[in-house]
């Protein structure tokens, strides 16, 4: 089971999907395998995860699976789930986080973190104060807004390098934080610039 993943921002969006049927869908994508898009968990475990009865997981199983969201195939003790839609996102977001930490001088690098690094740094005898006091400030860009097209747009969210704004239609915009680059207007769900 994954203690952290990234949700498809469409099933949150979408107004089909219940409060329920969006839990379930959350419990699948933490049991899902990364590589294949593909989780195994019986209805008991499911239940015992978030605390639904069997009956209403089966029903928001089925909801799912009409609304195209996971796809179901039953096995010889357990059903087979397919998150098509999760899987894409997970492709999506690894080639983000290899675009922002590749490096072509460390040959042993991992996609997020730098393990030589925390070894170096946990066996280094300093001080944890005096590290913290030459951090730099944080930006803070959460009352920030722009104009975009004759229109005004504020802040929502930060992803990657980049600032996302809204207008009041719901429109989305994306800035990036420290270069002269266009506005571009980015698709919510797969943070691809349309």
């Amino acid at each position: 089971m994954s203690l952290f993943f990234v949700s498809d921002l469409a099933v949150l969006k979408d107004v089909r999907v219940t409060n329920q049927d969006y839990r379930v869908y959350s419990c699948l994508v933490s049991y899902m395998n990364k590589e294949t898009g593909i989780c195994y968990p019986r209805h008991a475990t499911i239940s015992k995860a978030i605390g639904m009865s069997r009956t209403a997981i089966y029903r928001c199983i089925q909801h799912l699976a009409k609304l195209g969201y996971v796809t179901v195939k039953r096995r010889s003790s357990t059903n087979e789930y397919y998150l098509s839609q999760q899987l894409k996102l997970q492709e999506i977001r690894k080639k983000s986080i290899r675009s922002n930490y590749a490096t072509s001088d460390v040959p042993n690098s991992t996609d997020i973190n730098k393990t030589n690094n925390i070894n170096y740094n946990r066996n280094r005898k300093y001080n944890s104060y005096q590290r913290a006091r030459y951090s730099p400030p944080a930006a803070n860009h959460s009352k920030t807004t722009i104009e975009y097209e004759g229109e005004q747009y504020e802040y929502i969210a930060e992803f990657g390098n980049y600032i996302e704004y809204r207008n009041k239609k719901g429109n989305k915009v994306a800035k990036h934080k420290w270069k002269d680059e266009p506005i571009k207007k980015f698709d919510a769900s797969f943070k691809e610039a349309v």
